[in-house]
């Protein structure tokens, strides 16, 4: 499966790709950036983690970085393609009020089962309205006049707050707790995985500084501080329910390394594991 770099598609030290294509299908791929996908004309089925769904003139896909997908275009398929990185969304963009309606849109739809797999639709003068931002788009990034890469980013910005405002219009407000759910459930089902800041922002298509202020929030506590606590908890449960060697359950419950293991340890619960051990022994 191909794996596409951010280094093949977007110039160093800038942000965004954009180009227009006729392409009809591709082969299952992935990359570490972000696509934005515009259908300008006819229909593809698009296949993304393994769930297909159709989309049409006017959709608006998200592939979220780590998406293994692929498409079969018909009926004249063409699209406009934006790749860019998460920091590329400023703070201004992702507010307390929408930031949900992204979170649903991407990392987390796969457990959510939408449907509607990550898709907006636009239809009449919004289309017109997104189509007009687009083309702008493009004419920047072709004649690449001064400040075009600044003009790119303010275009970006307001493509994703007018996806914002469109995707509020079919999101609950009782939803929002349930996404932080899923968050909670990621986290837990992933305590050996990479659970930095920066890894799960970029999962979360947020930056890093929001991300962190909107988890701790929700949760009381750092996304560092609340994840070393769960990997806690997983350490005390495997050395009360097993007789595993000391190391091995650090491992298991997620602390890559030892030193990190103990050290937690001390700071959060007090002693050394192995005292705890004996103790619950």
């Amino acid at each position: 499966m191909r794996v596409f770099k951010t280094e093949e598609l977007i110039e160093k030290g800038k942000n965004i790709h954009i180009f227009s294509s006729q392409t009809q299908s591709t082969e299952l791929h992935t990359h570490d950036f972000i696509e934005l996908i515009y259908v300008c004309a006819g229909n593809a089925t698009q296949i993304v983690d393994g769930q297909a769904f159709t989309v049409g003139h006017g959709d608006v896909i998200f592939m979220n970085l780590g998406s293994i997908h692929a498409f079969e275009g018909k009926d004249s398929f063409r699209y406009i393609n934006i790749c860019f990185s998460p920091e590329t969304v400023g703070d201004a963009i992702i507010t307390a009020e929408n930031a949900f309606s992204l979170l649903s849109l991407t990392a987390f739809n796969e457990m959510r089962n939408e449907s509607e797999g990550g898709k907006i639709s636009f239809f009449g003068a919004e289309r017109k309205e997104i189509e007009d931002i687009l083309a702008a788009m493009l004419k920047e990034y072709r004649e690449k006049a001064v400040g075009w890469h600044t003009v790119m980013e303010n275009y970006l910005n307001i493509l994703i707050t007018r996806m914002i405002r469109k995707s509020n219009l079919s999101v609950e407000k009782n939803e929002i707790g349930d996404v932080w759910y899923e968050l909670a459930e990621f986290i837990d089902s992933n305590l050996q995985s990479e659970l930095t800041l920066s890894a799960l922002a970029s999962k979360c298509f947020y930056n890093p500084s929001y991300f962190s202020r909107a988890f701790k929030e929700k949760f009381g506590s750092s996304p560092v501080e609340y994840i070393t606590r769960k990997r806690l908890d997983e350490a005390m449960r495997l050395l009360y329910e097993s007789d595993e060697p000391i190391d091995e359950i650090g491992r298991r419950a997620g602390f890559a390394e030892r030193s990190n293991f103990y050290y937690a340890f001390s700071k959060y619960i007090g002693g050394t594991p192995s005292e705890y051990r004996k103790s619950k022994k």
